[in-house]
């Protein structure tokens, strides 16, 4: 999540990095006098300043933080150092920049670096270490995580790390950077490089320890909650009575508030209200207990309050996600909301007869226990009336500026019709830019059961009446097909829209994890959506396909070997677009990449590679791909070790699991005839099987991991991608315990309603998994038409089309992962379906005699 937010500062519409925000960055930081000789350039976020360029690959960063108030007035202390120094060096490059790498969501690996040199050696870096610590002294700033403090300084930092950039990729085709041949790990701790020792160091008194200690004040800290920018949470007790305690935690000069607050300042303000409200209206917050300070950081501790967020009641207990729900079910649940949504607003109702507002009503904010009562918590953003007021709250759940005016009370009557929303069906982010969408949830709703008409008016009070802009529910309901069909032109036609073949970075609009990755692979690249408009009939707009050749061959090197993230997915679809022979070559260098001998998945590994060879091998005729691909599945260990080559934590799954293998097993077994591909798939997927969360329950769903144990149905992990690779290897084995299971991986994909649409982590995964397997099973379409007429609810209308947001909902993507791409290659999929529509090569079907 920290991550995600530095992609949506730049850009309303799309995801895109913090550095390509527009010129509007606010106040520019530059130094108050440059010497002649030294050259100012702005790169990404920064600016850097040197003299001559420097021939130094690695050695100890000088890092200097500033706070908020204080950051151009640090700058022109600090760089007449460096300028007299001769040491290059960057910093922020204007305001806007600064908040958004010190704001709460920021990494916390990054937050607090405003100026970072590059001293060539460790005396060069002692003495301007030194130099600063004088020049700096009375300044104050946040400390830095993955840093240490030089001496008695607040704002000179050091760390051992990279100079000039030099990256590895990962398998998962993502990118570390370098230092030396090791990689340079940048934190929430100091680290050093094997090898290398810290010469700077002199243990003072006061200084941080490396690990918090078990007790302050009295109160013992067991377990963390979560962490951001800001500082920790945490669940303690306190020593003296053994009481269970609720601990949170403030870094000083960081963890920024639209205000400018810092995370200090925040829960001073928290601390404020908890004590004042506990005096005027005891157990309508949580209690305060204790205020502290820990060497700089400071700490509230107030009561435990036990319940879970409504967001995990509402998953818990939801019928809407549970197979099998009946009509009584959703009765019950309905009355259970609406006695939760009054409960709210009593407690809501006496919070403002105390003198505040709660501003910030959303889910996370609500505690719901066993017997349904509720709780606030979190009251960082409590409003005492009177008080000058700060906007604040989640988006989805905070009242647009206009609503409110005057009238603050809007806050909390906003956040409560959310709050029954949520309820309902989260679907905040698209209903802000598709109201008409509401109207297809209610339908929804209403053919399980209908919605009692006082919780219905309470999600809507503030939605006003649209112009429909997507077709009558009803309407879809009669004629699906239809329908669907004229949605799936929509998000083609705003798709080829959005090519942008001039665009520096990317053709199409991307996620967070294409700029982590690249922006040319299948899975969050231009690949996949050429892929996507490739099986719909639609042809490519200019420059378009010559764009595309031209970055997959640039950028091979740099790229990782995968079918998803890497050059085997690039070269499937340079064939499928007549490239062959560029499609060859980037084949040839997915198969030899070191990377394979450490990673056997699907996604970024040894199955995916092979099965692209397969896709090549029917492409060309040339048996030297069906060769290299039975070699490389011949060189995976065997079954007990090959969870080493899998996704950390023994992941599950099509994509990062054994699911994953046993899908490329069943099509090498179907291409070469040969029983023991397909009898190893069939054992893989019975160990699948046997990780079930519930082997009884009459939907089957699966654990993320061996470590997270989140129940998934997606078509990345869990259901739908178990039954993608079940349905091929039933096609060839017959084996009774999958055919048993069958029915059990099909019913939890008939449900309608997910968080996100995309294809591997969505509904679309849904629509397109069971079209599959009707498709190679003769079955009927019924059941996957149906669900996909649930994309309507998520469907957001624009002048050149229909659009889909992206992961997280919060811009929107072409991307086949989570955005349009996947979503029309799923309604194409589910209208007109087609052998190997998901870059599989299915043989015609043979039974083959299979012993597991």
């Amino acid at each position: 999540m920290e991550q995600m937010f530095d992609y949506v500062a730049a850009d309303r519409e799309f995801y895109a990095p913090l550095e390509e925000s527009g010129d509007d960055g606010g106040e520019v930081f530059r130094p108050g006098r440059v010497p002649e000789g030294w050259t100012g350039t702005a790169s990404g976020v920064w600016t850097h300043w040197r003299r001559e360029p420097s021939t130094v690959e690695h050695g100890w960063k000088v890092h200097v933080s500033a706070a908020p108030a204080r950051v151009q007035a640090v700058l022109d202390l600090a760089a007449p150092v460096l300028f007299d120094a001769g040491v290059p060096f960057k910093h922020l490059a204007n305001r806007h920049f600064y908040w958004w790498t010190h704001h709460k969501f920021a990494q916390r690996a990054q937050g607090g670096k405003f100026i970072a040199a590059y001293p060539a050696d460790v005396e060069t870096a002692a003495a301007l270490m030194e130099r600063l610590r004088v020049a700096l002294d009375g300044e104050d700033g946040p400390y830095i995580l993955s840093d240490r403090r030089f001496g008695d300084s607040r704002t000179v930092h050091y760390r051992y790390g990279a100079f000039r950039r030099r990256v590895a990729v990962r398998a998962d085709g993502t990118r570390t950077l370098l230092v030396g041949d090791v990689e340079d790990v940048r934190g929430v701790r100091f680290r050093l490089p094997a090898g290398v020792t810290d010469p700077f160091r002199t243990p003072r008194p006061g200084a941080p320890a490396a690990a918090r200690p078990a007790a302050m004040a009295g109160f013992s800290i067991d377990s963390s909650v979560r962490f951001t920018n800001a500082g920790g949470i945490y669940r303690g007790t306190e020593l003296a009575t053994g009481k269970r305690v609720f601990i949170k935690e403030a870094r000083p000069h960081i963890g920024l508030r639209e205000d400018g607050a810092t995370a200090t300042e925040q829960l001073r303000q928290e601390w404020r209200a908890l004590t004042d409200l506990h005096a005027r209206a005891p157990g309508i917050a949580p209690e305060p207990l204790a205020f502290f300070r820990a060497w700089d950081h400071e700490f509230v501790v107030m009561e435990h309050v036990e319940g879970q967020p409504l967001t995990r009641w509402t998953a818990t207990h939801h019928p809407l996600l549970r197979t099998g729900s009946t009509p009584a079910d959703f009765a019950a649940f309905y009355r259970r909301a609406a006695n939760v949504i009054d409960a709210v607003e009593r407690a809501l109702e006496r919070l403002h007869r105390a003198g505040y507002l709660f501003v910030d009503v959303s889910p996370v904010n609500v505690l719901v226990a066993d017997d349904d009562s509720v709780r606030l918590v979190d009251f960082g953003a409590a409003h005492r009336l009177g008080d000058p007021f700060v906007r604040s709250g989640t988006p989805g759940y905070a009242p647009p500026r206009e609503l409110v005016g005057d009238d603050l009370g809007v806050y909390d009557r906003f956040g409560l019709s959310r709050l029954a929303q949520h309820l309902l069906g989260p679907l905040h982010f698209v209903l802000g830019r598709s109201p008409a969408a509401l109207y297809h949830l209610r339908h929804e709703l209403a053919e399980l059961a209908p919605v009692p008409a006082g919780l219905w008016r309470r999600s809507t009070e503030y939605r006003a009446e649209v112009e429909a802009r997507l077709p009558d529910p009803a309407e879809v309901a009669a004629d699906p097909e239809r329908f669907l069909g004229e949605l799936r032109d929509g998000v083609a036609d705003a798709l080829l829209a959005m090519a942008a073949p001039e665009h520096p970075s990317r053709i199409f609009p991307t996620i967070a994890q294409g700029y982590q990755t690249n922006t040319v692979c299948v899975a969050y690249g231009t690949a996949g959506v050429l892929h996507a408009l490739h099986r719909a009939g639609r042809p490519l707009p200019d420059g378009v396909r010559e764009r595309f050749r031209r970055d997959a061959l640039d950028q091979a090197d740099r790229m990782a070997p995968g079918l998803y993230v890497g050059t085997a997915g690039v070269a499937h679809v340079l064939a499928t677009h007549g490239c062959l022979d560029e499609a060859n070559d980037l084949l040839e260098r997915a198969s030899r990449h070191p990377l394979l001998d450490g990673c056997a998945t699907l996604y970024g590994g040894v199955a995916g590679v092979a099965l692209a060879h397969l896709a090549l091998h029917r492409h060309t005729g040339d048996e030297r791909h069906l060769d290299r691909a039975a070699a490389l599945a011949d060189g995976l260990p065997a079954d007990a070790e090959l969870g080493a080559l899998l996704d950390p934590d023994d992941t599950t799954g099509l994509m990062h699991g054994r699911s994953g293998v046993a899908h490329l097993l069943a099509q090498l077994g179907g291409a070469t005839g040969e029983r023991r591909y397909t009898a190893r798939a069939v054992r893989l997927l019975h160990h699948e099987l046997d990780r079930a969360t519930d082997p009884d329950a009459p939907g089957l769903l699966f654990p993320y991991s061996a470590v997270d144990r989140r129940a998934m149905p997606y078509l990345f992990v869990g259901t739908a991608g178990m039954l993608l690779a079940a349905t091929r290897v039933l096609r060839l084995t017959g084996d009774e315990r999958l055919t048993a299971a069958m029915p059990r991986l099909l019913a939890p994909l008939r449900l309608r309603y997910t968080w996100m649409p995309g294809l591997f982590q969505g509904l679309a995964g849904y629509g397109f998994a069971l079209a599959d397997h009707a498709m190679l099973t003769g079955s009927p379409r019924a059941d996957a038409v149906r669900v996909a007429t649930g994309l309507f609810k998520y469907a957001v209308p624009h002048p050149t089309g229909i659009r889909y947001l992206g992961d997280r909902l919060m811009r929107f993507s072409a991307d086949l992962w989570s955005g349009s791409a996947g979503v029309l290659l799923a309604l194409e999929h589910v209208l007109n379906p087609s052998a190997d529509a998901l870059f599989t090569v299915d043989a015609p079907a043979r039974v083959l005699a299979v012993t597991a």
